[in-house]
This record gives C-alpha cells, structure tokens and sequence, in this order.
C-alpha cells in the first residue's frame, strides 16, 4: 500500500508539473505576442480566466498563397560577449547558432483534436515530459524543408490517434503563425527515419510511438505529416492578440 500512495504521490506531482509548466509557458508566449513583459500578476490574472488568448483564426480557402517565408525563427539564442563585432558578424552568428535545449520555440496547435501545447527544442525525456519536442537536424519553423516534432503517445500527442487528412496544424511563433494541411498518416518502424528527410516544400512531420494502448517500448512510430499552405504575419498575430479576448483551445494533459 505504501509502494503503491507513492506511486500515484509521484505521478500526481508529474502531472501537476506538466499542467503548471505548461500555463505558464502558454501565458508568457502570449505576453511575447502581445509585445508584453509576464509578470506574475498576469499570470493569476490568466488562472482566473480574466486574461484569455484568443483562439487561432483558420484562414478561408481563397486565402492560400505561395507565401513562405525564410530564414531563421525565433528561440533567444546566445550571443557572444564580444562587443567589438560588428551587427552583420552578429546577425551571422546568431542565424548560425541553434536555439538552446529546452529553450520555447513556439505553440503546436490542432484545432480540430483541441490540442494546444508549447514546443520546445530537443528531445530529451525532461522536454517531453512537459511539452513536445523540435527533433534536431529538421528545418524550424519558418525555413523551408521539414519540421520534425516528437511528442509521447502517452501524453500531448495521445490526441493524434483520431487525426484525420486534411486536417489544420498550426505552428505559432513570433515571427508568425504557419498553418499546415495534413497529408498522409504512416506508421513505421523506430529506425525508418526517411519521413523526417528534408522536403521542396515547407512541412511540418509529427511523430509518436504506436501503438498508443501498448504496454512497455511501443514497437512501431505513428506518423503524421502535413505541407504548409499559408502564413500569418507576427504583425497580424500581435493585432489579433490585442483586439480580441476568445477562449484558448483546450489543453492535453498527460
């Protein structure tokens, strides 16, 4: 009996971690996107349900475009101490510079599952306890080629098992929001890594163990993958986020 109250006392305190970690990472991304500072006010404030972000707009169908955009996105990144380099060195430098482990990437959203979860970078059991994962050596958000994210069957990515074609994904970052139609759905095996090669056009694969009601090591990958058909400019996100206050999608809990 004791074995077992501490059991359910660790997993209670994990679930209870994922639930914190992730309000609060949802609140301060959406301060980032508002052009505001978290403060610890706000964030009760958000608990309360006073403070609310606004929930993705999907776009029209004659709204899609060829518009992709390029180049580095996002996570604050470490710039070198040394102030005698020059900004074009500088913009070098951090364009070439991965963005830190476990460092906020952006938000993964699939309106139709109700999923809304923070992505963060890597991979590690720490990083996918608490959110969902950039897979290294994949393109981020914003650069054209594939987007690997891994997630637990256990966990955010529990959801995916009801996924359907044509589905929306969004991946909301601040430098824009990139809207994804899903293409194909796969399962494979652990070592058959060809879906996360690099891809002409913009994507983003989704990947997580199969199948989801299996005990111990799942021997199979679930996989999801979708092609980008049109973006939102973070100055048309910051405006959404400033003139409305709808409710947020509902968030996955392990």
């Amino acid at each position: 009996m004791t074995a077992g109250f501490l059991a359910l006392l660790y997993y209670g305190g994990n679930v209870l971690y994922t639930c914190s970690y992730q309000s609060f990472e949802q609140y301060s991304f959406d301060q980032q996107l508002k052009g505001r500072t978290p403060s610890i006010p706000g964030f009760a404030s958000r608990l309360l349900g006073l403070g609310n972000a606004p929930a993705v707009r999907m776009p029209s169908e004659s709204a899609e475009g060829e518009n992709i955009l390029q180049g580095a996105v996002l996570a604050p990144m470490a710039a070198p101490v040394d102030k005698g380099w020059t900004e074009e060195r500088l913009r070098a430098f951090k364009a070439a510079t991965p963005p830190l482990p476990q460092s906020v990437l952006g938000r993964l959203e699939i309106p139709s599952l109700d999923l809304s979860v923070m992505l963060l970078q890597g991979t590690d059991d720490r990083t996918l306890n608490r959110a969902v994962g950039h897979i290294e050596g994949t393109a981020f958000p914003g650069q054209s080629g594939n987007i690997g994210i891994a997630g637990h069957r256990d966990g955010f990515f529990r959801p995916l098992k009801d996924i359907s074609q044509n589905a929306i994904i969004t991946l909301t970052t601040l430098k824009g929001r990139f809207f994804y139609r899903v293409k194909a759905i796969n399962i494979v095996t652990p070592t058959d890594v060809r879906l996360l090669a690099p891809t002409a056009r913009p994507s983003v694969t989704l990947v997580t163990c199969y199948p989801f009601h299996f005990v111990g090591d799942a021997p199979k990958r679930y996989v999801v993958t979708a092609e980008i058909f049109k973006i939102q400019g973070a100055t048309a996100i910051a405006a959404e986020y400033n003139e409305t206050r709808l409710p947020s999608p509902k968030m996955h809990l392990p």
